[in-house]
C-alpha cells in the first residue's frame, strides 16, 4: 500500500468515525440544552422574572434554546448528505454551521442589551456560553475549524464590547468593568481556547492515525511472517519499533518430527493427510507460540522452531525447553484418549549462535535462521530414534534450566561435527 493511498484511506476512516460521534455531539448538546433550561426555571423563579423587565429577554433566551434544540437534530441529517457529496463541500458546510453555532451567544448578548442592561450582558453568564460550542468543535477533529470558531466568539464578543462596555458605570470595586481592556482580554482568552481546542482536537487525530500506522505495521509484520508469529511477538516489535535486519544473535533451535509419518500416509489420500497434519501439529504450534517461539519452517512431519529470535528473550532457552516438554505431555494425553491416531515424535533442542534475517523477494519473504546451532538441533533430533527418546538436548541447554528432569547420554559422534558431543534425554 502506498503512502497516498495510505493517507487515503485514513481519510475516509477518520471522516466515517467523525460522522458517527456527530450522533453524540448531538445528543450532548441536546443534554446540555435541556439542562440549562431547567437552570433558567430556577433563575426565573428566585429572580422573580415575570414580574421583572427581564422577562423579555428570558423569554427570546427560551426560545433560541428550544430552536438549538431542534436544529441539533436537523443539522445532523443534512451533514450526512453533505459527506457523502464531496469533501470540500462538507468542510464549507462544517465552518457554516460553526459560525452559526458560535454566534448564537452574540445574539442572546444582543437581546439582554437591548432589552435589559447592555453592560450587565457582556458579564453575564451567557459569555461562557462561547466556550461550549468551541470545545464542541473538537469533535470534528480540524485544528483550523476549532480556532475558527475562537475566532468568530473573540471577534463577536469584541464587537459588542466596543458597543456596550460604556454604557453602564459600575462604582466602587467594580470599576474595572467600565474598562475596555477587561472586555479585549476576555475576548482574547476566547481565542486561546478556539487554538487550544485545535490543539487537542489535532493531537487527538495524530494519535488515531498513530493506531492505524500500528495496525499497518502488524499487517505487514504478518505478511512477511505469513501465520507463524505469536501475537506476543509481533506486539513486542511494534511496541519496541524493531527491524528485521539480518545479524548474528544467541537464539535456541527446536527440531520436531512426527515418527512413521511415511507409513501413516500409506494408502491414505491427500484429505486424511492433511487432517492429521493439522490435528497434530496444530496444537503443537499453539504451544510454541504460546511460549515465545517462533515456527520458521513447517516439514510434512514436523517443524522447526526457534525462540530468542527476531525478538531477545532472556528466557529462550527454558521457553523452548518448557514448549518441548508440555508438547509431549498434551500429545501422550491425545493419545490416550484416542482424540488422534497413535502418534510418536521426536524433539531435538539445541541452543547458540545464529544468523537470522529475512530471505525472499519484496513480496514474499521468509525469516530464516542459520548456522551450526540449526545444523546441531537437527541432528539432535535424529538421534531419538537411535536412543528411544522423545526429547534429546545439548549440554548448552541443560546447563540453563531449571526445575527439569534429565539424563545424560553420554558422549555422541554427531553427523557434520568433528568432536563427539555429550547430549541429554529430558523427561
Amino acid at each position: 500500500m502506498s503512502a497516498d493511498t495510505s493517507q487515503a484511506t485514513f481519510e475516509d476512516l477518520i471522516q466515517n468515525e467523525i460522522l458517527k460521534s456527530e450522533k453524540f455531539r448531538g445528543l450532548l448538546l441536546s443534554g446540555i440544552i435541556v439542562i440549562m433550561l431547567l437552570a433558567i426555571a430556577v433563575n426565573a423563579y428566585y429572580l422573580n422574572v415575570f414580574e421583572s423587565d427581564l422577562i423579555k429577554p428570558f423569554s427570546w433566551f427560551i426560545l433560541i434554546l428550544f430552536g438549538l434544540l431542534i436544529r441539533s437534530v436537523l443539522v445532523r441529517k443534512f451533514q450526512v448528505v453533505w459527506f457523502k457529496k464531496s469533501r470540500r463541500r462538507y468542510l464549507s458546510f462544517l465552518y457554516i454551521n460553526t459560525f452559526v453555532e458560535t454566534s448564537i451567544p452574540s445574539v442572546i448578548i444582543l437581546i439582554f442589551a437591548s432589552s435589559y442592561n447592555s453592560a450587565t450582558a457582556l458579564i453575564s453568564p451567557v459569555v461562557f456560553f462561547y466556550f461550549l460550542f468551541i470545545i464542541l468543535s473538537i469533535f470534528d477533529l480540524e485544528i483550523k475549524l476549532s480556532i475558527f470558531a475562537g475566532l468568530v466568539a473573540s471577534v463577536q464578543y469584541l464587537i459588542l464590547s466596543l458597543f456596550y462596555y460604556d454604557q453602564h458605570t459600575f462604582n466602587g470595586n467594580f470599576s474595572i468593568l467600565n474598562m475596555f481592556p477587561f472586555y479585549a482580554a476576555k475576548s482574547l482568552f476566547l481565542l486561546m481556547a478556539g487554538v487550544v481546542a485545535g490543539i487537542v482536537s489535532l493531537k487527538i487525530r495524530k494519535n488515531i492515525f498513530s493506531s492505524f500506522h500500528t495496525i499497518q505495521e502488524r499487517n505487514k509484520l504478518e505478511k512477511v511472517f505469513g501465520q507463524q508469529v505469536s501475537k506476543e511477538i509481533v506486539d513486542e516489535f511494534i511496541e519496541n519499533r524493531m527491524e528485521i535486519s539480518s545479524k548474528k544473535r544467541i537464539a535456541t533451535v527446536m527440531f520436531l518430527d512426527i515418527r512413521n509419518f511415511s507409513k501413516f500416509c500409506e494408502g491414505k489420500n491427500p484429505e486424511e493427510i492433511n487432517k492429521y497434519q493439522n490435528e497434530v501439529l496444530g496444537f503443537m504450534i499453539q504451544i510454541v507460540n504460546k511460549n515465545y517461539g517462533i515456527v520458521n519452517q513447517i516439514l510434512g512431519d514436523g517443524f522447526m522452531a526457534t525462540y530468542g529470535a527476531p525478538v531477545e528473550n532472556e528466557n529462550h532457552i527454558q521457553n523452548a525447553v518448557s514448549a518441548a516438554l508440555q508438547i509431549l505431555d498434551d500429545l501422550n494425553k491425545k493419545n490416550k484418549n484416542e482424540q488422534i491416531p497413535k502418534t510418536d515424535i521426536g524433539i531435538g533442542i539445541h541452543t547458540g549462535e545464529v544468523f537470522t534475517g529475512n530471505v525472499g523477494s519484496e513480496d514474499r519473504q521468509q525469516y530464516s535462521i542459520t548456522g551450526n546451532t540449526v545444523i546441531m538441533a537437527a541432528r539432535l533430533e535424529q538421534l531419538n530414534k537411535e536412543f528411544n527418546s522423545s526429547v534429546i538436548a545439548s549440554k548448552n541447554v541443560i546447563e540453563k534450566i531449571k526445575d527439569v528432569e534429565y539424563s545424560s547420554l553420554g558422549n555422541v559422534n554427531v553427523k557434520g561435527f568433528a568432536n563427539p558431543v555429550e547430549v541429554f534425554r529430558i523427561s
